[in-house]
Protein backbone atom coordinates (compact mmCIF):
# COMPACT_ATOMS: atom_id res chain seq x y z
CA UNK A 1 0.00 0.00 0.00
CA UNK A 2 1.56 3.66 -0.73
CA UNK A 3 2.21 6.05 1.47
CA UNK A 4 0.09 8.57 -0.08
CA UNK A 5 -3.34 6.37 -0.07
CA UNK A 6 -2.59 5.87 3.74
CA UNK A 7 -4.27 8.03 6.09
CA UNK A 8 -3.20 8.18 9.83
CA UNK A 9 -4.57 10.02 12.91
CA UNK A 10 -2.65 12.05 14.96
CA UNK A 11 -1.08 10.19 17.74
CA UNK A 12 -2.52 10.50 20.89
CA UNK A 13 -0.23 11.65 23.40
CA UNK A 14 -2.79 12.17 26.36
CA UNK A 15 -5.32 10.89 27.50
CA UNK A 16 -8.72 13.17 26.50
CA UNK A 17 -10.36 13.00 29.79
CA UNK A 18 -7.50 12.78 32.35
CA UNK A 19 -4.36 14.29 30.80
CA UNK A 20 -2.98 11.09 31.90
CA UNK A 21 0.18 10.18 29.43
CA UNK A 22 -0.10 6.63 31.44
CA UNK A 23 -1.44 5.07 27.94
CA UNK A 24 -1.70 1.56 26.10
CA UNK A 25 -2.03 1.35 22.67
CA UNK A 26 -3.35 -1.87 21.21
CA UNK A 27 -3.18 -2.21 17.33
CA UNK A 28 -4.74 -5.08 17.17
CA UNK A 29 -8.27 -2.74 18.10
CA UNK A 30 -7.14 0.10 17.01
CA UNK A 31 -7.29 1.39 20.66
CA UNK A 32 -5.76 3.13 22.82
CA UNK A 33 -6.18 2.56 26.55
CA UNK A 34 -5.92 5.17 29.43
CA UNK A 35 -4.18 2.72 32.35
CA UNK A 36 -5.32 5.58 35.07
CA UNK A 37 -9.26 5.97 33.88
CA UNK A 38 -9.97 3.75 31.70
CA UNK A 39 -10.70 6.12 29.25
CA UNK A 40 -10.42 3.95 25.36
CA UNK A 41 -9.50 6.29 22.35
CA UNK A 42 -9.90 5.39 18.82
CA UNK A 43 -6.66 4.97 16.88
CA UNK A 44 -8.04 3.78 13.66
CA UNK A 45 -5.76 3.98 10.50
CA UNK A 46 -7.65 3.41 7.73
CA UNK A 47 -7.08 3.55 3.73
CA UNK A 48 -9.06 4.40 0.62
CA UNK A 49 -9.87 0.59 0.19
CA UNK A 50 -11.64 -0.43 3.94
CA UNK A 51 -14.31 0.56 5.63
CA UNK A 52 -12.94 2.68 8.00
CA UNK A 53 -14.74 5.71 7.33
CA UNK A 54 -18.03 4.11 9.04
CA UNK A 55 -16.09 4.60 12.40
CA UNK A 56 -16.05 8.47 11.89
CA UNK A 57 -18.21 11.22 11.56
CA UNK A 58 -21.74 11.78 11.04
CA UNK A 59 -22.11 7.68 10.39
CA UNK A 60 -20.40 6.59 13.18
CA UNK A 61 -21.01 3.21 15.34
CA UNK A 62 -18.09 3.43 17.69
CA UNK A 63 -18.11 5.43 20.13
CA UNK A 64 -14.95 5.75 23.26
CA UNK A 65 -16.14 4.16 26.33
CA UNK A 66 -14.42 3.78 29.97
CA UNK A 67 -12.91 0.17 30.72
CA UNK A 68 -13.04 0.40 34.43
CA UNK A 69 -14.69 -1.28 37.51
CA UNK A 70 -18.02 0.05 36.70
CA UNK A 71 -18.40 -1.50 33.59
CA UNK A 72 -21.78 -3.75 34.23
CA UNK A 73 -23.23 -0.98 35.18
CA UNK A 74 -22.66 1.07 32.42
CA UNK A 75 -23.28 0.32 28.64
CA UNK A 76 -20.98 -0.06 26.48
CA UNK A 77 -18.30 -1.57 28.99
CA UNK A 78 -17.10 -4.68 27.32
CA UNK A 79 -13.77 -4.41 28.53
CA UNK A 80 -10.73 -6.05 27.20
CA UNK A 81 -11.87 -9.34 24.94
CA UNK A 82 -10.32 -12.08 22.08
CA UNK A 83 -9.91 -10.78 18.75
CA UNK A 84 -11.60 -13.12 16.35
CA UNK A 85 -10.24 -15.80 15.22
CA UNK A 86 -8.00 -16.75 17.72
CA UNK A 87 -7.80 -20.27 19.20
CA UNK A 88 -9.32 -19.42 22.49
CA UNK A 89 -12.81 -18.94 20.33
CA UNK A 90 -14.46 -22.37 20.87
CA UNK A 91 -17.29 -21.32 18.43
CA UNK A 92 -15.96 -18.86 15.81
CA UNK A 93 -19.61 -17.95 13.96
CA UNK A 94 -21.40 -17.19 17.13
CA UNK A 95 -18.13 -15.39 18.35
CA UNK A 96 -18.34 -13.23 15.23
CA UNK A 97 -22.00 -12.67 15.39
CA UNK A 98 -21.55 -12.07 19.17
CA UNK A 99 -18.90 -9.52 17.95
CA UNK A 100 -20.85 -7.45 15.46
CA UNK A 101 -23.45 -7.21 17.77
CA UNK A 102 -21.50 -5.84 20.26
CA UNK A 103 -19.88 -3.15 17.72
CA UNK A 104 -23.28 -1.85 16.71
CA UNK A 105 -23.96 -1.11 20.44
CA UNK A 106 -24.95 2.17 21.86
CA UNK A 107 -22.06 3.31 24.29
CA UNK A 108 -22.09 5.34 27.13
CA UNK A 109 -19.23 7.60 26.49
CA UNK A 110 -19.82 9.64 30.08
CA UNK A 111 -20.26 6.98 33.21
CA UNK A 112 -19.08 8.59 35.66
CA UNK A 113 -21.83 11.41 34.69
CA UNK A 114 -24.27 8.67 35.36
CA UNK A 115 -23.03 7.72 38.32
CA UNK A 116 -23.92 11.37 39.73
CA UNK A 117 -27.20 11.40 38.35
CA UNK A 118 -27.64 7.83 40.16
CA UNK A 119 -26.20 9.21 43.38
CA UNK A 120 -28.56 12.37 43.37
CA UNK A 121 -31.60 10.62 42.70
CA UNK A 122 -30.94 7.66 45.09
CA UNK A 123 -30.00 10.14 48.06
CA UNK A 124 -32.50 13.12 47.06
CA UNK A 125 -35.02 12.52 44.40
CA UNK A 126 -36.31 12.64 41.38
CA UNK A 127 -37.28 15.98 41.42
CA UNK A 128 -34.02 16.86 42.45
CA UNK A 129 -32.30 15.43 39.81
CA UNK A 130 -34.26 16.97 37.10
CA UNK A 131 -33.38 20.06 38.77
CA UNK A 132 -29.53 19.93 38.94
CA UNK A 133 -29.00 17.75 35.66
CA UNK A 134 -26.90 20.84 34.17
CA UNK A 135 -25.30 21.05 36.89
CA UNK A 136 -23.80 17.27 37.08
CA UNK A 137 -22.91 17.69 33.07
CA UNK A 138 -21.53 20.75 33.76
CA UNK A 139 -19.28 19.13 36.22
CA UNK A 140 -18.55 15.59 34.63
CA UNK A 141 -18.39 16.82 30.82
CA UNK A 142 -15.76 17.72 28.93
CA UNK A 143 -16.31 21.20 26.98
CA UNK A 144 -17.04 21.05 23.31
CA UNK A 145 -14.59 21.20 20.83
CA UNK A 146 -14.83 25.38 20.03
CA UNK A 147 -14.95 25.84 24.06
CA UNK A 148 -12.15 23.75 24.53
CA UNK A 149 -9.91 25.76 21.31
CA UNK A 150 -11.13 28.90 23.23
CA UNK A 151 -9.73 27.67 26.88
CA UNK A 152 -6.30 27.26 25.59
CA UNK A 153 -6.32 30.44 24.53
CA UNK A 154 -7.10 31.85 28.28
CA UNK A 155 -4.88 32.72 30.74
CA UNK A 156 -3.62 29.81 32.65
CA UNK A 157 -5.75 30.42 36.03
CA UNK A 158 -8.74 31.03 33.55
CA UNK A 159 -7.77 27.74 31.67
CA UNK A 160 -7.60 25.95 35.43
CA UNK A 161 -11.26 27.63 36.21
CA UNK A 162 -12.59 26.09 32.88
CA UNK A 163 -10.99 22.52 33.14
CA UNK A 164 -13.93 20.34 34.23
CA UNK A 165 -14.25 19.85 37.83
CA UNK A 166 -14.51 15.93 37.92
CA UNK A 167 -10.98 16.02 37.11
CA UNK A 168 -9.48 18.46 39.70
CA UNK A 169 -11.86 16.63 42.37
CA UNK A 170 -11.10 13.49 41.49
CA UNK A 171 -6.89 14.05 41.41
CA UNK A 172 -7.03 15.43 45.00
CA UNK A 173 -4.65 14.27 47.70
CA UNK A 174 -6.22 11.22 49.97
CA UNK A 175 -8.32 12.66 52.09
CA UNK A 176 -9.88 15.19 49.70
CA UNK A 177 -10.65 13.10 47.02
CA UNK A 178 -12.73 9.74 47.94
CA UNK A 179 -11.24 6.12 48.38
CA UNK A 180 -13.33 5.13 45.37
CA UNK A 181 -15.11 5.84 42.22
CA UNK A 182 -18.54 5.70 43.98
CA UNK A 183 -17.00 7.59 46.55
CA UNK A 184 -16.09 10.54 44.33
CA UNK A 185 -19.53 10.40 42.77
CA UNK A 186 -21.30 10.83 46.28
CA UNK A 187 -19.13 13.79 47.25
CA UNK A 188 -19.87 15.44 43.94
CA UNK A 189 -23.68 14.98 44.29
CA UNK A 190 -24.07 16.35 47.40
CA UNK A 191 -21.40 19.34 46.74
CA UNK A 192 -23.47 20.30 44.23
CA UNK A 193 -26.85 19.72 45.89
CA UNK A 194 -25.76 22.19 48.80
CA UNK A 195 -24.33 24.50 46.26
CA UNK A 196 -28.12 24.73 44.42
CA UNK A 197 -29.41 24.81 47.81
CA UNK A 198 -26.95 28.08 48.36
CA UNK A 199 -28.19 29.36 45.02
CA UNK A 200 -31.48 29.10 46.07
CA UNK A 201 -32.47 26.85 43.01
CA UNK A 202 -34.10 24.02 45.68
CA UNK A 203 -34.52 23.83 49.34
CA UNK A 204 -31.49 23.32 51.82
CA UNK A 205 -30.37 19.79 52.54
CA UNK A 206 -28.85 18.44 56.11
CA UNK A 207 -25.62 17.04 54.39
CA UNK A 208 -24.85 15.26 57.63
CA UNK A 209 -26.97 11.83 56.69
CA UNK A 210 -25.09 11.40 53.46
CA UNK A 211 -21.74 11.67 54.92
CA UNK A 212 -23.09 9.04 57.79
CA UNK A 213 -24.32 6.81 54.93
CA UNK A 214 -20.89 7.37 52.37
CA UNK A 215 -18.22 8.17 54.57
CA UNK A 216 -17.22 10.91 53.56
CA UNK A 217 -16.40 14.14 55.38
CA UNK A 218 -17.51 18.46 55.19
CA UNK A 219 -13.95 18.78 53.96
CA UNK A 220 -14.50 16.76 50.41
CA UNK A 221 -18.23 18.13 50.15
CA UNK A 222 -16.59 21.82 50.58
CA UNK A 223 -13.71 20.90 48.03
CA UNK A 224 -15.83 20.27 45.85
CA UNK A 225 -18.36 22.93 46.09
CA UNK A 226 -15.59 25.37 45.33
CA UNK A 227 -14.57 23.76 42.42
CA UNK A 228 -17.84 23.35 40.68
CA UNK A 229 -18.98 26.80 41.80
CA UNK A 230 -15.53 28.54 40.80
CA UNK A 231 -15.75 26.27 37.30
CA UNK A 232 -19.45 27.76 36.82
CA UNK A 233 -18.68 31.11 37.36
CA UNK A 234 -15.65 30.35 34.95
CA UNK A 235 -18.04 29.68 32.39
CA UNK A 236 -20.65 32.90 33.44
CA UNK A 237 -17.80 35.16 32.74
CA UNK A 238 -16.73 33.39 28.95
CA UNK A 239 -20.70 33.70 28.51
CA UNK A 240 -21.26 30.24 27.93
CA UNK A 241 -23.29 30.04 30.88
CA UNK A 242 -26.03 31.81 33.43
CA UNK A 243 -25.83 32.35 37.39
CA UNK A 244 -29.64 32.11 38.60
CA UNK A 245 -31.48 34.83 40.34
CA UNK A 246 -30.52 34.54 43.70
CA UNK A 247 -33.52 34.73 46.48
CA UNK A 248 -33.76 38.06 48.96
CA UNK A 249 -33.27 37.50 52.30
CA UNK A 250 -36.82 37.34 52.99
CA UNK A 251 -37.03 35.13 50.70
CA UNK A 252 -34.20 33.11 52.54
CA UNK A 253 -35.55 33.10 56.04
CA UNK A 254 -38.86 31.76 55.05
CA UNK A 255 -37.67 29.02 52.97
CA UNK A 256 -35.45 27.98 56.14
CA UNK A 257 -38.41 28.79 58.54
CA UNK A 258 -41.10 26.75 56.08
CA UNK A 259 -38.75 23.91 55.69
CA UNK A 260 -38.32 23.59 59.29
CA UNK A 261 -41.21 23.50 60.00
CA UNK A 262 -41.94 20.54 57.64
CA UNK A 263 -39.37 18.23 59.14
CA UNK A 264 -40.62 18.62 62.32
CA UNK A 265 -43.96 17.65 61.79
CA UNK A 266 -42.89 14.36 59.34
CA UNK A 267 -40.74 13.96 62.57
CA UNK A 268 -43.57 14.10 65.05
CA UNK A 269 -45.74 12.30 63.03
CA UNK A 270 -45.39 8.90 64.38
CA UNK A 271 -45.92 10.18 68.04
CA UNK A 272 -49.09 12.74 67.69
CA UNK A 273 -52.34 12.13 66.01
CA UNK A 274 -53.56 14.20 62.99
CA UNK A 275 -55.81 16.82 65.08
CA UNK A 276 -52.71 17.20 67.30
CA UNK A 277 -50.12 18.00 64.92
CA UNK A 278 -52.72 20.42 63.37
CA UNK A 279 -53.03 22.39 66.29
CA UNK A 280 -49.51 22.68 67.72
CA UNK A 281 -48.80 23.77 63.85
CA UNK A 282 -51.18 26.46 63.81
CA UNK A 283 -49.72 26.99 67.47
CA UNK A 284 -46.74 27.34 66.12
CA UNK A 285 -47.13 29.39 63.32
CA UNK A 286 -49.35 32.04 65.11
CA UNK A 287 -46.15 32.56 67.95
CA UNK A 288 -43.58 32.63 64.67
CA UNK A 289 -46.08 35.41 63.03
CA UNK A 290 -45.41 36.94 66.19
CA UNK A 291 -41.95 37.18 66.16
CA UNK A 292 -42.65 38.66 62.41
CA UNK A 293 -40.37 35.42 61.44
CA UNK A 294 -40.04 34.60 57.73
CA UNK A 295 -39.00 38.30 56.75
CA UNK A 296 -35.16 39.66 56.82
CA UNK A 297 -37.22 41.83 59.91
CA UNK A 298 -37.61 38.94 62.08
CA UNK A 299 -37.39 39.97 65.95
CA UNK A 300 -35.16 36.75 66.20
CA UNK A 301 -33.12 37.21 62.95
CA UNK A 302 -30.31 35.97 65.12
CA UNK A 303 -31.09 32.94 65.91
CA UNK A 304 -30.75 30.39 63.29
CA UNK A 305 -33.98 29.11 61.29
CA UNK A 306 -33.92 25.58 63.21
CA UNK A 307 -33.36 26.85 66.80
CA UNK A 308 -36.23 29.41 66.47
CA UNK A 309 -38.64 26.30 65.21
CA UNK A 310 -37.89 24.23 67.59
CA UNK A 311 -37.97 26.77 70.50
CA UNK A 312 -41.51 28.03 69.33
CA UNK A 313 -42.77 24.47 68.93
CA UNK A 314 -41.20 23.63 72.65
CA UNK A 315 -43.00 26.73 74.11
CA UNK A 316 -45.98 25.79 71.79
CA UNK A 317 -46.23 21.98 73.57
CA UNK A 318 -45.67 23.52 76.73
CA UNK A 319 -48.76 25.62 76.50
CA UNK A 320 -50.77 22.64 75.50
CA UNK A 321 -49.45 20.39 78.61
CA UNK A 322 -47.35 18.29 75.86
CA UNK A 323 -44.18 19.27 77.29
CA UNK A 324 -42.92 15.69 78.77
CA UNK A 325 -40.11 14.54 76.22
CA UNK A 326 -41.09 17.39 74.01
CA UNK A 327 -37.22 18.82 73.71
CA UNK A 328 -35.91 15.29 73.33
CA UNK A 329 -38.29 14.82 70.03
CA UNK A 330 -37.66 18.22 68.72
CA UNK A 331 -33.42 17.34 68.87
CA UNK A 332 -34.29 14.03 67.15
CA UNK A 333 -35.49 15.74 63.90
CA UNK A 334 -32.03 18.10 62.92
CA UNK A 335 -29.60 16.23 65.12
CA UNK A 336 -29.53 19.21 68.05
CA UNK A 337 -29.64 18.44 71.96
CA UNK A 338 -32.62 18.88 74.27
CA UNK A 339 -30.63 20.59 76.99
CA UNK A 340 -29.04 23.20 73.96
CA UNK A 341 -32.77 23.70 72.80
CA UNK A 342 -34.12 24.12 76.64
CA UNK A 343 -31.50 26.40 77.72
CA UNK A 344 -32.35 28.82 74.23
CA UNK A 345 -35.94 28.79 75.52
CA UNK A 346 -35.02 29.34 79.32
CA UNK A 347 -32.51 32.03 77.87
CA UNK A 348 -35.00 34.19 75.57
CA UNK A 349 -37.85 33.80 78.38
CA UNK A 350 -35.84 35.27 80.34
CA UNK A 351 -34.28 38.36 78.24
CA UNK A 352 -38.15 39.01 77.40
CA UNK A 353 -39.23 39.43 81.13
CA UNK A 354 -36.40 41.61 81.78
CA UNK A 355 -37.03 43.66 78.90
CA UNK A 356 -34.00 43.24 76.72
CA UNK A 357 -35.82 40.60 74.33
CA UNK A 358 -39.73 42.14 72.50
CA UNK A 359 -41.40 39.03 71.88
CA UNK A 360 -44.49 39.78 71.85
CA UNK A 361 -45.66 36.93 73.98
CA UNK A 362 -44.26 34.64 71.38
CA UNK A 363 -42.28 32.80 74.40
CA UNK A 364 -45.55 33.13 76.95
CA UNK A 365 -46.47 29.01 77.36
CA UNK A 366 -49.49 30.48 79.76
CA UNK A 367 -51.46 31.82 77.19
CA UNK A 368 -52.56 30.76 73.47
CA UNK A 369 -51.30 32.83 70.65
CA UNK A 370 -53.27 31.29 67.48
CA UNK A 371 -56.61 33.57 67.43
CA UNK A 372 -58.21 32.19 64.08
CA UNK A 373 -60.15 35.44 64.10
CA UNK A 374 -56.90 37.61 63.56
CA UNK A 375 -55.98 39.39 60.65
CA UNK A 376 -52.32 38.89 61.06
CA UNK A 377 -52.91 35.10 61.56
CA UNK A 378 -54.94 34.93 57.90
CA UNK A 379 -52.44 37.18 56.11
CA UNK A 380 -48.94 35.41 57.22
CA UNK A 381 -47.63 33.61 54.29
CA UNK A 382 -46.71 30.41 56.30
CA UNK A 383 -49.75 29.72 58.07
CA UNK A 384 -51.46 30.13 54.32
CA UNK A 385 -49.00 27.58 53.10
CA UNK A 386 -49.77 25.30 56.05
CA UNK A 387 -53.41 25.23 55.35
CA UNK A 388 -53.15 25.15 51.93
CA UNK A 389 -51.14 22.13 51.96
CA UNK A 390 -53.39 19.64 54.18
CA UNK A 391 -56.32 20.88 51.77
CA UNK A 392 -54.47 19.48 49.39
CA UNK A 393 -53.64 16.40 51.26
CA UNK A 394 -57.13 15.70 52.65
CA UNK A 395 -58.57 16.23 49.10
CA UNK A 396 -55.91 14.08 47.75
CA UNK A 397 -56.49 11.37 50.63
CA UNK A 398 -60.81 11.65 49.74
CA UNK A 399 -59.83 10.94 45.82
CA UNK A 400 -57.64 7.75 46.71
CA UNK A 401 -60.82 6.30 49.19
Amino acid sequence: MSKDMKITKNELNECDDCGSKNLERVPQKGEVWCNDCGLVHNNQETDAKDNGALLFGEAAHYHAVRNDVDRNRNLGGTGPKMRYGSRGVNNPSKYYLLEKMDRSSVRNPHPFAKRVKRNIEKLYGRHALHILEFLVEMSCKPLTAEQEAIRKKQSKSMAKRLGMPKQSICRKVKGIKGSSEEQNAVIIAAAIVELAGEMGLMPKFDRRATMEQAGISPKQIMNARIRILSHWKAKVTMGWEKLPKRKNADDRREDAIDQAIWHILEGLEVHFSAEELELLSYETEARLSLLNEGTSKALSINVEARMIVCVTMYASMNYFGWQSGAADLLADVFGLTSSGIRSRYDALVKESEAGTFHDNGAFDASNACYDPTSEIHKKNALISKQRLAKICAKQSSSLES
